[in-house]
């Protein structure tokens, strides 16, 4: 067993003085607590806290980063999508790859060290399936094992095509998708989900059922949810109903809304009886216009929070979690609407002793923290925290410096790719 005792050590939303981490050689947590041992090993100037969860990613969408942002007029959400199938329409296996890796190992420099991966490009240019229907999947998930990132590989329930390019992401039918994910879930060393894409790309109906399939087979179920007024017509027009209305017989604590951000009051109201949680995207819903979600009401009502780099045109938890405080903020037209300690607690990992655990070791004389009393450091990681107070990872017992990924391959695939 190591023992390590830095500075101090996030617990229960506070950064605590006098704790001691104790570990074996693999990583696996054993015990954090007050501790006397005076064989532990110190870290001075550094603060442990667990490692941020990036709940909602397309790893892809990273090479869209600085395209479509020129002022035009017109330009909204749907004209930014079109741009992006037109990358969605020259992805093959290899460079899906190559920008997936380098995608992956920003996350890891940028204090993300897991990513739920919302995977939704399937199948060939033609929507015929790859030999393996789960080529692209894989490809995904080999590149975020070289990062070192744990993963949750959501495959993506897609069965209406409005578009060629979507063709790419629709399964046959519903049977197959749910035996290519069972497929998937046995060939691969990581965990797989089941996403149904939206209310766009599914039916409620077909929404219900991927949600009990997937919680009968252990599966977290994630699902866009009402990010665009649009989307919010077209419920209401096809289904007489508001999407997450259409499905909220079947809501439970296992299913995660993405986005959430034009809800009702009674969407609301159901959201947080049912346990949700919502992952927030708030650089990319702010790139996108997407609009500001009700975040004070969810929180009161019993809704859970998450966060996603979502798009990827910002790979920066801090960002994320500090946007998400200054939008609400902004929102109510009050101050510390959201408890840091609870932001934090909310969007990092969970520590839970018999289980491996990947800490952020922060340097508590980076400028953006260097001063700040230990009572309210928590605020400031929140507030001012950025990837370069992290001064490494811990992660499988070891110590990660942290340090940019290497460009090369990225760059080649992108190169034929714009």
């Amino acid at each position: 067993m190591i023992k390590f005792r830095p500075d101090a050590v996030l617990v229960n939303g506070e950064f605590h003085s006098n704790m001691v981490v104790s570990m074996l050689a693999d990583g696996t947590l054993q015990s954090v607590g007050e501790d006397v041992d005076e064989m532990a090993v110190t870290r001075k100037h550094r603060v442990w806290m667990p490692g941020f969860v990036n709940s909602h990613s397309h790893v892809f969408q990273r090479v869209m980063r600085g395209l479509g942002e020129r002022q035009t007029s017109g330009a909204t959400f749907w004209s930014w999508r079109e741009s992006m199938y037109r990358v969605v329409d020259r992805l093959d296996p290899e460079r899906l790859e190559s920008i997936a890796r380098y995608t992956f190992h920003e996350m890891m420099s940028a204090g993300y060290t897991s990513v739920k991966e919302f995977h939704y490009i399937h199948h060939g240019r033609s929507g015929t399936p790859y030999s393996d229907p789960n080529e692209m999947a894989k490809r995904v998930i080999a590149a975020g094992q070289s990062a070192g990132i744990s993963m949750t590989l959501l495959r993506v329930l897609y069965l209406s095509v409005a578009e060629t390019t979507q063709q790419r992401f629709c399964d046959p039918d519903i049977e197959t998708a749910f035996r290519w994910t069972t497929r998937l879930a046995s060939e691969v060393p990581v965990s797989i989900g089941l996403a149904p894409h939206s209310i766009r790309a599914c039916t409620p109906d077909q929404v219900s059922e991927a949600i009990r399939w997937s919680k009968d087979h252990g599966m977290e179920c994630h699902m866009h949810i009402a990010e665009q007024p649009r989307e919010v017509n077209y419920s209401l027009e096809r289904y007489g109903q508001r999407p997450l209305a259409t499905i909220a017989d079947s809501l439970d604590s296992h299913v995660v809304g993405v986005h959430m951000t034009h809800l009702s009051d009674r969407e609301i109201k159901r959201a947080g009886e049912a346990g949700m949680t919502a992952c927030i995207c708030p650089t990319t819903e702010g790139s996108l216009g997407d609009g500001l979600p009700s975040l004070r009401e969810m929180l009161d009502a019993g809704v859970r929070l998450a966060i996603g780099s979502d798009s990827n045109v910002v790979i920066d938890p801090f960002a994320e979690i500090r946007m998400l405080e200054f939008n609400e903020r902004n929102r109510t037209q009050a101050r510390r609407v959201v408890d840091p300690g609870s932001i934090l607690d909310a969007c990092t990992e969970p520590v839970i002793a018999g289980q491996p655990t990947n800490w952020l070791e922060l340097d508590t004389t980076h400028p953006a923290l260097v001063g700040v009393p230990m009572h309210e450091l928590v605020s400031a990681v929140v507030l001012s925290g950025r990837p370069d107070c992290i001064a490494g990872t811990w992660s499988g017992g070891q110590f990660r410096p942290r340090e940019q990924p290497d460009p090369s391959l990225y760059l080649s695939a992108l190169e034929q790719l714009l």
